[in-house]
């Protein structure tokens, strides 16, 4: 024990253990700034998105929720709020429009806010609560198709209300974009007083949940297996399929930018501890030679890891959890406000990792010193005297399974990382080792400092395939996430572009058409093609009917509801042939009515072109061969269709009009007009859905901007880490070239341009494996389309070379400065 600790301090004053205890700490610091700062991030993403639904998760259906499901939730310690929507007409001294009457208990919204205000269209007040009993809040434009005023009565069914406030914006109000009539919201006491629901009515009951995410899961579980043909589970990837596909790919890359940060630090912590190894060598020998058996020497230097490992892990977890303190203090304008809490997890995954990264990366090395020979040491030969096999590197490879696996807490993405990294490595070391062989001829035709520079390359053949091995990785992980990043930054950006349409306006009359289209034109607003909308339902399939082909799933009600179907000729951007052929416009067909179907509906109805579809239209029976399926981009804000027929259905009298637009802020007046002279027609407003969607975009992009930052500072550690390992060789081979005379300026010469040659090998190997790995990244992870990346095999080179000799000429340029005699002392 006494022995162990005057080597622990001799080593520490000695500057031994300088390199191995900054890579602990750092490494256990990065990983736990990294796990804190994504973890919060992630759970205010998923709080932010949770307004869409004012709650964490929803249970609706057309039936009233079942009292045992609500004291479950109770027992989970979930909160709730009831809400029951019907359409119902509302009345005034001048007029009467149809609206979307929500009512609301005492505790909606549980998440978000309601945005009202005194005037319609006006600057809103947020507000926590709904209406009051006898009070009734109304969408702006109701207030114009009305003809009323604030305070104003308007009446609902068989009971009167006072106009209180305007709506602006309702936290969960991203409903479907053409079944929605303008908002009127009333408390839920007051729905029996307005009698507007009988018998046959159609209504819609809503139970929103909120809590802590475990008892949410925990209560979805429960739910699944109790419930009811009537109601179903909602949360935010099915509500909204925007900002869940947003959600899901940040997720996924804060997982995969934390998974590679864990690989770094390990890999880090691995090589500074087989620098100490080697430098510990010779003591060992010195040991063995006073008497100390190999158990004793392993029992020595597992003491000293273990007290290095108490006094580094902790301060790097400290270090850790202030950094990401820092990190939110810094960018408090830019993060969402009241930053949700971290998940218990996160506190302990830095310094778990810490842990396991200590005994698989630093204690393989550590132990093979009972290996070394007192021989080998005393022809000054550590490199023999410390044999490190490929099976040393076993243990810490399992680690990073382990760690990977532990952080993501997804196979997928555990597998691919694995067998993505083992496939690259594999192919690196190969090619690494051909190119330095291959480079013999280029070394015999140059002179002075670049052939003794590219000439280290043939004398350290073994170490240097294994520094382009470990360069090489470095740049492809780095590269990789950081075009993941671009990529999915510029997916979410274009996802939403400026001028995207945000008012529908639809229910329009064939005679309409022109007029509104006039007024659009008069009042300097661009408007999409008029697409005609009918509803309709699918019953059968080659004469079998859907309930039959349906008895085995488990939400028969997506297919079995009406649809909004349409007919054209031209594809739209958003739409993808995957089966079939578009037809064309001038195109002689044969006769008959063709449709063309949404790939995900079609595969659940197990649909083949060629089938006969059955529809019911307005009461008559509509059959249409299938002669397409359509993957379509729901997210991209324009009218879709799960049905597009060829032509024009029952001579298109069952069909009304649809269109949209973009309104700015200041022409929002411009709905009254529009409303008062067609009041027949119903509109959309999707201007604060956008803004919504715009917001939770810009914060999950700075998530990914910070996370990215944080992995690359891993990196710049395992680079120092990685010259560091070989210095000492490189540091002897210098001192004796200026021991011969050799000036400062050629030995700082040969130094920089190995370093350069060995960066740019590695730059080329990285920009391989970094487009293979893209390529899977991007189609199986984050199911986007792959684009090539010609410019990274130009730039590749060139960022490893200018990245690792900067680095590699930082870490040795004392060689120049101090005397050669001097340094060789401090070498050994």
């Amino acid at each position: 024990m006494k022995t162990g600790l005057k080597l622990l301090l001799r080593d520490w004053r000695g500057g031994e253990l300088g390199l191995l205890l900054v890579s602990l700490i750092l490494a256990t610091a990065t990983i736990t700034c990294i796990s804190l700062f994504a973890s919060r991030i992630h759970n205010s993403l998923y709080d932010e998105a949770s307004q869409f639904l004012a709650g964490d998760a929803q249970i609706t259906g057309s039936a009233p929720i079942p009292t045992p499901l609500q004291n479950e939730a109770t027992q989970q310690n979930l909160q709730g709020a009831l809400t029951i929507q019907f359409r119902a007409m509302v009345f005034s001294d001048e007029s009467m429009h149809i609206s979307a009457t929500k009512a609301v208990a005492a505790s909606y919204p549980l998440k978000g806010q309601i945005q009202i205000a005194d005037t319609p269209f006006g600057a809103p007040t947020l507000v926590n609560h709904g209406p009051a009993e006898g009070e009734v809040w109304l969408a702006s434009r109701l207030f114009g198709a009305l003809a009323i005023n604030i305070g104003d009565t308007v009446q609902i069914g068989e009971a009167n209300f006072k106009a209180t406030a305007a709506i602006i914006k309702e936290p969960d109000n991203a409903q479907s974009l053409f079944g929605v009539a303008p908002r009127a919201l009333i408390h839920i006491n007051d729905v029996e007083k307005t009698q507007a629901i009988q018998l046959g009515s159609r209504v819609n009951y809503t139970w929103m949940l909120a809590g802590d995410s475990s008892s949410v899961e925990t209560f979805k579980q429960y739910f699944e297996a109790n419930k009811g043909e009537h109601h179903r589970w909602v949360d935010i990837h099915e509500q909204n399929r925007s900002v869940g596909s947003a959600l899901n790919r940040a997720e996924s890359f804060l997982l995969l930018a934390g998974s590679l940060g864990v690989v770094l630090c390990g890999l880090a912590i691995a090589l500074a501890a087989r620098r100490y190894a080697m430098r510990q060598a010779t003591n060992v020998a010195l040991l063995k030679t006073f008497g100390q058996t190999p158990n004793k020497i392993s029992r020595l230097y597992c003491g000293n890891l273990l007290a290095l490992g108490m006094v580094g892990i902790l301060p790097g977890a400290v270090v850790g959890w202030a950094l990401h303190w820092g990190i939110i203090f810094a960018l408090q304008d830019l993060l969402p406000n009241g930053l949700a809490s971290a998940s218990v997890s996160a506190l302990f995954i830095g310094a778990g990792s810490g842990i396991v990264a200590l005994a698989a990366f630093a204690a393989p090395p550590i132990l093979s010193l009972r290996q070394v020979s007192p021989a080998a040491v005393i022809r000054l030969d550590s490199q023999s005297a410390l044999n490190f096999g490929w099976l040393s590197w076993l243990p810490g490879v399992l680690a990073i399974i382990g760690l990977i696996f532990w952080y993501s807490q997804s196979l997928q993405l555990t597998l691919v990382l694995t067998l993505g990294l083992a496939v690259c490595c594999i192919g690196i070391s190969i090619c690494a080792r051909l190119i330095i062989l291959a480079s013999r001829v280029t070394t015999k035709k140059l002179t002075g400092s670049w052939r003794l520079g590219l000439a280290n390359l043939q004398r350290h053949r073994q170490m240097n395939s294994v520094q382009i091995l470990v360069f090489s990785t470095l740049l492809m992980l780095l590269f990789t996430l950081t075009l993941t990043r671009t990529s999915l930054i510029s997916q979410w950006q274009n996802q939403i572009p400026e001028g995207t349409p945000n008012h529908f306006v639809f229910n329009i009359f064939s005679e309409d058409r022109t007029p509104i289209a006039e007024k659009l034109a008069s009042a300097q607003v661009e408007h999409s093609p008029f697409y005609p909308m009918m509803r309709g339902r699918l019953i059968e399939v080659n004469g079998v009917t859907v309930k039959d082909i349906l008895e085995t799933e488990e939400v028969p009600h997506n297919y079995a509801r009406e649809l909004n179907l349409t007919w054209s000729n031209t594809l739209g951007s958003d739409n993808k042939i995957e089966q079939g052929e578009w037809w064309q416009t001038n195109t002689p067909r044969p006769q008959g009515l063709y449709v063309s179907a949404e790939l995900e509906y079609a595969t659940g109805l197990n649909m083949q072109l060629g089938d006969v579809l059955t529809f019911s239209i307005s009461g008559e029976r509509v059959n249409a061969e299938l002669a397409s399926i359509r993957s379509v981009q729901w997210d991209s804000m324009n009218p879709n269709f799960y049905m597009i027929f060829d032509r024009t259905v029952l001579d298109g009298t069952a069909a009304n009009w649809l269109t949209s637009f973009y309104l700015a802020p200041d022409q929002k007046p411009f709905l009254n007009d529009l409303i008062k002279t067609y009041p027949t027609v119903s509109v959309i407003e999707l201007d604060q859905l956008i803004a919504q969607l715009q917001s939770i975009v810009s914060q999950v992009t700075l998530a990914v901007e910070f996370i990215l930052m944080l992995v690359l500072a891993a990196g710049v550690l395992v680079l120092i880490s990685s010259v560091q390992a070989t210095l000492d060789v490189r540091m002897q081979e210098s001192a004796i070239l200026r021991t011969l005379g050799a000036p400062k300026r050629l030995v700082g010469n040969i130094l920089l341009i190995e370093f350069g040659a060995l960066g740019a090998l590695a730059g080329l190997l990285a920009a391989v494996g970094t487009e293979t790995a893209f390529y899977f990244l991007q189609t199986r992870v984050f199911n986007l389309q792959y684009q090539p990346q010609p410019i990274m095999w130009l730039v590749a080179p060139f960022i490893g070379a200018a990245l690792i000799g900067a680095v590699g000429w930082a870490s040795t340029r004392k060689v120049v400065h101090i005397a050669p005699a001097k340094l060789l002392r401090e070498i050994g």
